[in-house]
């Protein structure tokens, strides 16, 4: 994952409510799921295996977040299970064959909590943070993006 999309998903994390943050969460093992299959293709194992790792610690989280007081999630404990030892599979066989099958878990998965995000209309869970306005102003070949709002008043209060 390079630098541009590392700063779309912190920008994200720092607007969304607690359902967008699990579907944020998704999205981010998504890309690392990509940069897996992709470095994989062009026969960059090393590189792959690192992407691999960084799927497990994405599902790794999703799976410490749980709030086993919901009978769902139960079962999301272990369709993630089951997910890290497919990318673990991957791993130690250094193929895709375990991320094939984890990816159909996941992507089902994740779109159910897009959805669920899309729905939830709970404030956003940071306070305090900065407000970006995207899209007034435009380079000649990108995007700008203005930072609005007082800066000295931005970030945790005691």
């Amino acid at each position: 994952m390079n630098r541009d999309k590392i700063s779309a998903f912190t920008l994200k994390i720092a607007s969304s409510n607690g359902c967008g943050l699990i579907s944020i969460l998704y999205d981010i093992y998504e890309e690392y799921e990509t940069d897996a299959l992709e470095n994989f293709e062009a026969g960059q194992v090393t590189e792959a295996i690192a992407a691999l790792k960084k799927c497990a610690e994405v599902v790794s989280h999703l799976q410490k977040d749980l709030n086993f007081e919901y009978k769902v999630s139960g079962n999301l404990y272990a369709l993630y299970d089951y997910v890290q030892r497919n990318v673990s599979k991957s791993i130690y066989k250094a193929n895709t064959d375990g991320l094939l099958e984890a990816k159909k878990v996941m992507d089902e998965l994740g779109d159910a909590f897009d959805q669920l995000a899309k729905e939830d209309t709970s404030a956003p869970i940071m306070q305090n943070t900065q407000h970006v306005m995207a899209g007034i102003t435009y380079g000649k070949n990108s995007l700008n993006e203005s930072v609005m709002g007082n800066q000295a008043r931005r970030g945790f209060w005691a």
